[in-house]
This record gives structure tokens, C-alpha cells and sequence, in this order.
């Protein structure tokens, strides 16, 4: 009889190659005590439950197609499909063309037992393989909550330390991001940014992260994705979905009921300060780009009878229910509040707020971001350290170049990286020694912008207010990202 083996495993994790290696080696011998003939060896290395992706499935039902085996043999049937339509139709094929399916853990063979008992294994395995996918799920959420990274790459400018855990790289992608973030501040436009990365060559996020289709080109989109993410102030933000609007082509991020933000998770490599002042930056050109209209409380208000977020109605300047202004009141009676009336009760929130503020450290960090970060001396000294490693090399590149032991080529070419390398030590290092001379926002500045509802910052808003439920303008909750004692 000649036999086809098919061998399947999940991910590219080490021990799941060694198991493919375990399940060829068992039907190699399995195949030999049956003094049967092996045909081909069909493996494949994926996730996920669809067989379309499968390359060597499909060259496994070609090949049987063209009758070159009589026998499929399989360590279980979760190897073969977790799809009980797919792999129910998958068998069907095989038994039209006379080719008989054995599966080894679960006792099934085709010759002895009909498509009923094939149907109830499909079942189980379809059962177990969603079941083992709600657990990896939770486990991400956990680790999410905890402020563990989940992502399968770290961010640009982060290593991965203990599978989870984010610390700043060692290497130029760094330093790379702080030049994005501090040339954005000083006025340049994302365009001008990029082409001064591509001029001199500076390493992309896909070649950092090594993969094999890598874009070695900076594109205005990435440096855009670099400068509104959160991660490099030390936050960690995670299972966010995004959409895009197919006339603007904008992508909105939506937070949904799996969205998690926790903060100071890890070593960031941005001020606060500095990352507040670009995503204003950003909003406001937004703002220009599309010519959106952006309210204070827009994306906080959230309906007190169905949940809907509440869109703001120019005409008379209220807010009302999502669902009722797109449905109407037979959806949903609706919240509705005049934005005056709102203003008016958020600043009452915070006065209240402010009388205890000299008590209230988490509300001072929320505002004043963290200012005097005592890591600023250490790292200080680390750029100096760095900036005379460098310059040791450079004359080290030299020394071999006279005495003829590296070609011109290479000599230029390490030179160039040398000196990019140097020029971002140097720019980071004049960055944090100008800091101690600005002036950072104080407290009572910050304070006297919340008591002035009409001036209140948007974004300032949106990091102390997690939510804002309005059931009418009587009945008004506000749930702050900080306690109020």
C-alpha cells in the first residue's frame, strides 16, 4: 500500500519543529512494521483554523487527486482540521478517489468506521481548538491588565526582555525616536522628517525588526504611528482595533470593551511634556487636514440609557444620543445636554478636585507628567559614555584604514554609520542638558486652564476624564482615571 503522511504543527516555536520531526519519525516506523510503501511526507507550519492557507494540505488533496497514494496517514485529527465543514468535505474528496484515512490517537479509520463517527471528531476537535483559543485570549488579557507586552515585535526603539517585558533598545533605534519626537517640536513637518531619515539611511522599524520583506524607505505614515503612540512615554496601550474612513482615508483607532491602557509599565524614552505638546500638535492638524470640528468631550460622553456614545449637534450646540439622532426615538429616548451646562459641571467637578490638591499626588503626577525624572542624570551620563566609545572607534576605523588593513570602501562606509551614531548621541545629549535650563508648566498654570471652562485643554481633558455617562442634564456622572482623595 502507498502511504502519504501528513504532519502538521501551530507556530514556528522550536519545540513545535521538533514535533513535526516526532510525528515523521513515527510513521517512518509505523509504515515499516505495516511493510507498507511511504509515498511522500506533506507538513505544514502555521496557525489558525482555515485550510486555504495550508500549502502542504492542499499539495496533500492535489497529489491524492492524481492518485498517487492509497493511504493518508495522521497523528490526530486536531493535526488534520479544526473546521468540521472543511475537514468533512477534505475526507469526502479522499473516499471518491478510493483513498482510506487513518488517524492514530483517535482510532479512526475510514475502511472500518462511516462519516457519522468522522463528523463527531471533527466536532470535538472544532470544540477543543476554540476552547484553547479562549484561553490563549485570556491569558493576553491578563498579561494586558498586568502591563505585560503581548505584541509578537517589540515597538521601534524597545527591546523585549523575559517575553514580556519592554526596556529601551541598545541601539541607534532610540535615539532614533527621540530625533523624530524633538525635530517635530522644533517645527518640522513630517515629510522634511523622512527625508532627512532616508538621507542618512537610518534603520526603518521593518528592518529593525528583521523582517524579510522589509522597506528600508521612511514613509510619513510610520513616523505618524511613532509620534501618537503612547508606548515611549512608558505607557502601555493594547488591543486596540482600527478602521478607516474609505473618504478621508483617515484610520481612527476605537478602543473597544478589550481595549486596556495602563500607564508607567516600563522605561519610557519621551517626556511627557514633550509627547503632550506633539499630540496637540497633531490634533490640530488634523483638525486642518479634514477640516473636523473638535469639541473638548468629544469620544467621553456616553448615553446613561443604551450605552451609545452622544454626537454634538451644532445648531444648538448639544449633545445628544448617537443611536436616537441616527434612528430616531424609537431606538432610544436619548440623553441630551447643552455643552454650557456640561462645561459648567466640570468645572464644578474640579474645583472640588483642586481644594484637595495639595493632597493629591496622583492628580499632580496626571498633570505635571512627571517633571524631574531622576533617571535624567544617569542617562546624561550615559550619552557621554557612549559619545567617547564612539569617538574611540572612529579613530580606531582610521588607524586600520593607514595601516591597510580595511579597504577605502569599508572605511567609508563605517565612518558614515560611526558619524550618524555620533550625531544622535550628541543631539540627545544637548536635548537633555537644555532641559534643565527651560521652564516647565507649573501646577497653578495647569490648575488656572481648568478653572477657565471655556479654554479647558482637550487633550488635558481626555487624560484625566475616563468617561462622562449623561442620562439628562439633571443626572450627570463623571469617572475620573485618578481617585479624588
Amino acid at each position: 500500500m502507498r502511504c502519504a503522511v501528513y504532519a502538521r504543527v501551530s507556530t514556528e516555536m522550536e519545540t513545535q519543529k521538533t514535533s513535526i520531526a516526532h510525528q515523521i519519525s513515527y510513521f517512518e516506523n509505523y509504515i515499516k512494521d505495516k511493510s507498507w510503501e511511504l509515498v511522500n511526507v506533506y507538513q505544514d507550519v502555521e496557525s489558525g483554523t482555515s485550510m486555504k492557507k495550508r500549502e502542504g494540505l492542499q499539495k496533500l488533496r492535489k497529489d491524492g487527486a492524481s492518485g498517487l497514494f492509497d493511504i493518508v496517514l495522521i497523528k490526530s485529527i486536531s493535526r488534520f482540521a479544526r473546521n468540521t465543514l472543511e475537514g468533512l468535505q477534505l475526507a469526502r474528496d479522499f473516499k471518491e478517489k478510493n483513498i482510506r484515512l487513518i488517524t492514530i490517537e483517535d482510532g479512526f479509520d475510514s475502511k472500518e468506521y462511516d462519516e457519522f463517527m468522522f463528523t463527531l471528531l471533527l466536532s470535538i476537535a472544532q470544540k477543543e481548538s476554540e476552547k484553547m483559543s479562549q484561553r490563549i485570549q485570556f491569558g493576553k488579557h491578563c498579561r494586558a491588565k498586568n502591563g505585560r507586552y503581548n505584541g509578537s515585535t517589540p515597538p521601534y526603539g524597545y527591546e523585549r526582555i523575559d517575553k514580556c517585558r519592554l526596556v529601551p533598545a541598545n541601539d541607534l533605534s532610540k535615539y532614533i525616536v527621540q530625533k523624530i519626537f524633538q525635530m517635530y517640536i522644533e517645527g518640522n513637518g513630517l515629510y522634511k522628517i523622512a527625508k532627512e531619515l532616508n538621507e542618512k539611511a537610518y534603520p526603518t522599524p521593518s528592518q529593525v525588526a528583521g523582517k524579510s520583506n522589509y522597506s528600508n524607505i521612511w514613509h510619513q505614515s510610520t513616523l505618524r504611528k511613532i509620534l501618537s503612540n503612547s508606548i515611549y512615554v512608558g505607557d502601555m496601550e493594547q488591543n486596540k482595533t482600527t478602521t478607516r474612513n474609505v473618504l478621508t482615508g483617515e484610520r481612527r483607532c476605537n478602543k473597544n470593551e478589550d481595549y486596556i491602557y495602563v500607564g508607567n509599565t516600563h522605561e519610557g524614552i519621551i517626556d511627557r511634556i514633550v509627547f503632550d505638546e506633539v499630540q496637540n500638535s497633531l490634533l490640530k492638524k488634523k483638525v486642518e487636514r479634514h477640516g473636523i470640528q473638535s469639541r473638548q468631550f468629544s469620544n467621553l460622553l456616553v448615553c446613561g440609557s443604551c450605552g451609545s456614545g452622544l454626537h454634538f449637534k451644532k445648531s444648538g450646540n448639544t449633545y445628544i444620543c448617537g443611536k436616537m439622532n441616527k434612528m430616531g426615538k424609537q431606538a432610544c429616548f436619548g440623553a441630551t445636554i447643552q455643552e454650557n451646562s456640561l462645561l459648567e459641571l466640570v468645572q464644578k467637578q474640579f474645583e472640588a478636585l483642586i481644594k484637595n490638591f495639595s493632597n493629591n499626588t496622583v492628580l499632580k503626577n496626571n498633570l505635571i507628567g512627571g517633571v524631574g525624572d531622576c533617571r535624567k542624570s544617569n542617562e546624561i551620563h550615559e550619552l557621554e559614555g557612549l559619545i567617547q566609545s564612539n569617538s574611540r572607534k572612529m579613530n580606531r576605523v582610521l588607524d586600520l584604514y593607514m595601516e591597510n588593513n580595511i579597504d577605502k570602501e569599508t572605511f567609508l562606509k563605517k565612518k558614515k554609520e560611526l558619524e550618524n551614531q555620533c550625531e544622535i548621541l550628541t543631539f540627545r545629549l544637548k536635548k537633555m542638558m537644555q532641559q534643565d535650563e527651560e521652564s516647565l508648566a507649573t501646577c497653578e498654570e495647569i490648575i488656572a486652564e481648568l478653572l477657565e471652562p471655556q479654554k479647558m485643554d482637550t487633550l488635558l481633558l481626555h487624560k484625566l476624564i475616563q468617561k462622562i455617562i449623561i442620562s439628562n442634564e439633571k443626572k450627570v456622572e463623571i469617572f475620573f482615571d485618578f481617585t479624588l482623595s
